[in-house]
């Protein structure tokens, strides 16, 4: 059965585990950053990179922000 997200920043988020994971992992003291990710589908590009590499790259630094990472193996191990 395959999982339906919200958009490509919540399916990076649910990688990962959960928003409170995420939120855990960068610091934060509460999830609501992550929520405002997924709700506005739209992961800062300083955290990018970081997220995509805590979700084993099942989601790619150009699919949760072409406009930062316009082709398929930006922001990619050994890119």
């Amino acid at each position: 059965m395959q999982q339906s997200f919200k958009n490509v920043s919540e399916q990076a988020v649910r990688a990962v585990g959960s928003m409170s994971e995420v939120s855990r992992r960068f610091g934060f003291s509460s999830v609501q950053s992550v929520a405002n990710w997924i709700s506005k589908d739209r992961v800062p590009p300083e955290r990018v990179i970081k997220l995509c590499q805590w979700g084993g790259w099942s989601v790619t630094p150009h699919q949760l922000r072409p406009d930062i990472y316009p082709n398929a193996k930006d922001g990619m191990p050994g890119k």
